[in-house]
């Protein structure tokens, strides 16, 4: 071989190991890639039940791509929510412009000058990727994953961000599922009350219910057994939603409402046990079921219930004996002329 050819042959072989090491190269990405991404897929699983679902994915997002912040958008009919309210409001309005500019399809903001600044937290964000999150190809939602340096983002994270928002959507759709599944198997399915399952359990959860100052108010439906004799089985199940939809709007978000047994309804109110404010409050779902009106082609009636309230202050006792109480005082009402309220 000459000088000539040697050279010629050196050049092909260095040309020739240079193409392989950066084929090498691509496929360890890749590898890698793959590999981050089960990681991140098992990671993800492993909070699929998690209330603080968003919360963790946000802060995974955030390490993995190191980026200043990661928002999720939840699409609800046509409506972009943020899901986890931790962000800063105008930065959400900002991300759903962003969103929407861009016809709900993947993105790369990375400009010289700002895309968005916060006067309160003194930052700017100069960066921004986002991807929609899909589960077969039904838009659940979007990713925003934002940085303060400019001209942050590549296509690589977008590709990456994209795989990723694929195992996002499925764990967001099961989570979704099983809120719904958990919540369904929590409520009655006439009234959507809480069943009386889940009020004894939940209450029973904590140590100290014995020596807490609360209130429980029992009502049932007056001249039930009449409107289901006279009128109808679904007509009594008509007056029961619209008594289940009334103590639901009123119940606050600590309190406990359920469905006790036929037309008798429980709520347990959480730490308000002053009899006046609490005869007030009751007193404002009473007038409210007494007010409504069952109407169905030519039938017309209207609904009123007794109440029981015992209010528990300074006293030891068990929820059990608290609710014997309430039942007792509930007789009283409906032995004293109905649609009324007694209280202890």
């Amino acid at each position: 071989m000459n000088p000539e050819q040697f050279e010629k042959y050196q050049f092909f072989t260095e040309k020739t190991i240079n193409t392989l090491s950066q084929k090498v190269t691509v496929l360890e990405n890749k590898l890698n890639m793959l590999t981050n991404l089960l990681e991140i897929s098992k990671y993800i699983n492993t909070y699929i039940k998690d209330p603080n679902l968003f919360r963790i994915i946000n802060d995974m997002l955030i390490g993995v791509f190191g980026a200043e912040d990661s928002i999720i958008y939840i699409k609800i009919n046509d409506e972009y929510y943020e899901a986890n309210d931790e962000m800063n409001l105008s930065f959400i309005k900002v991300g759903k412009k962003l969103i929407m500019d861009h016809n709900e399809e993947e993105f790369i903001i990375s400009n010289e000058s700002p895309i968005y600044e916060c006067q309160d937290c003194k930052k700017s964000v100069y960066s921004c990727l986002g991807v929609p999150i899909k589960v077969d190809n039904r838009l659940l939602g979007f990713i925003l994953v934002q940085h303060r340096e400019k001209r942050y983002f590549t296509k690589d994270h977008a590709i990456f961000l994209s795989s990723i928002s694929n195992h996002i959507g499925v764990a967001i759709e099961n989570n979704f599922l099983y809120k719904q599944i958990k919540d369904s198997a929590n409520r009655d399915g006439l009234t959507e009350l809480f069943n009386k399952r889940y009020f004894f359990e939940t209450l029973n959860l904590n140590p100290n219910l014995s020596e807490e100052n609360y209130s429980i108010a029992m009502l049932d439906l007056d001249e039930f057994k009449y409107i289901n004799d006279t009128y109808g089985h679904p007509y009594g199940d008509m007056a029961l939603i619209k008594v289940g939809n009334i103590i639901n709007n009123y119940a606050r978000p600590k309190d406990i409402a359920a469905r006790y047994g036929g037309d008798e309804i429980i709520v347990y109110f959480n730490n308000l046990y002053d009899k006046e404010e609490v005869l007030r409050y009751v007193e404002i779902i009473r007038q409210e079921i007494e007010r409504t009106i069952i109407k169905d082609d030519n039938i017309l009636f209207s609904i009123t219930a007794s109440f029981g309230v015992y209010c528990k202050y300074n006293e030891t006792l068990t929820l059990d004996e608290v609710i014997k109480k309430v039942d007792d005082i509930l007789y009283q009402s409906k032995r004293s002329g109905k649609n009324r309220i007694t209280i202890n």
